[in-house]
């Protein structure tokens, strides 16, 4: 799980409420920077951005041409937390804030090559980094969940008979059926690792096995050309039980909830039922 303090810049350049406004500006000229912490008693009380510049007189005071309240975050804090909150107020960068000082910083640039790292190119999804930190997520705050993971079958012998690109088009055509399917308010997709696909979903089990079900039916129809098709085998977990507040017990449901599925689905695939419930042993 990638945290704010991974990949924060630090230390990071403040300025003083005092400062003017050119000061500000030859400051952001000299070091390259679209934005200012402003600091009072290494206290964090405002930001002057490349805006705040513009728009005010170079004689101004700092304290009279700075954005604020500050929208900052916890060097704890997820990535995907920073990313919403970027997203949400539209700003470029991100104090981080830890008892009430700058410890940091992460601008949009940065989020941007960081969550490049969360998708996959070949199926234009993401990848199992972003499906843990959704998950993570999700049981902060409380939701339930369930995860649906399905895994090709025979996958490995695809590739030594036709090829790595015939194997390469078959990931490909799943990913398209899954994101056809899938809803993006309630569903999360990621290509898992190899053959393996996995949905995070607010959904509840007997819901995420209709969805399974749709996802399979439309991928046993898939024509790879030389009268080669694909089957896939599915496993299902639900998260049911309330879990405690520590954070790290959050991430560990997430490993056991993808771990019950991917159970699940070799167990669908051994006794060639399709899917396979793993259902209540997450607490």
């Amino acid at each position: 799980m990638y945290k704010v303090r991974d990949i924060m810049t630090s230390p990071v350049n403040t300025i003083s409420l005092g400062s003017s406004v050119s000061q500000a500006a030859e400051f952001m000229k000299e070091y390259n920077l679209g934005g200012l912490p402003v600091v009072k008693d290494s206290k964090l009380v405002g930001i002057i951005t490349s805006r705040d510049v513009r728009i005010n007189h170079p004689n101004r005071i700092v304290a009279d041409a700075m954005t604020k309240p500050v929208i900052c975050c916890s060097p704890d804090s997820t990535t995907w937390d920073a990313v919403a909150l970027m997203n949400e107020y539209k700003i470029e960068r991100l104090p981080v804030v830890e008892h009430d000082k700058v410890i940091g910083i992460i601008t949009e640039v940065q989020m941007v090559k960081h969550t490049s790292r969360l998708y996959d190119p070949l199926t234009e999804t993401f990848n199992s980094e972003y499906i843990y930190q959704v998950a993570f997520n999700l049981l902060k705050l409380g939701h339930k969940i369930s995860v649906i993971l399905l895994d090709v079958d025979d996958f490995g012998e695809m590739n030594k008979k036709w090829g790595h690109v015939i194997g390469d088009k078959c990931l490909k055509r799943i990913a398209s059926v899954l994101k056809s399917v899938i809803n993006s308010k309630n569903d999360f997709l990621c290509r898992y690792g190899g053959d393996e696909f996995v949905i995070v979903t607010l959904r509840n089990s007997e819901e995420a096995m209709v969805i399974a079900k749709e996802v399979l039916d439309k991928i046993s129809k898939i024509n790879l050309g030389n009268n080669l098709s694909i089957t896939v085998s599915a496993g299902i977990s639900e998260y049911r039980e309330k879990i405690h507040e520590a954070e790290g017990d959050y991430y560990e449901a997430t490993q056991c909830l993808i771990n019950e599925a991917s159970l699940a689905s070799t167990k669908a695939k051994r006794h060639k039922t399709r899917i396979y419930f793993n259902i209540g042993s997450i607490s």
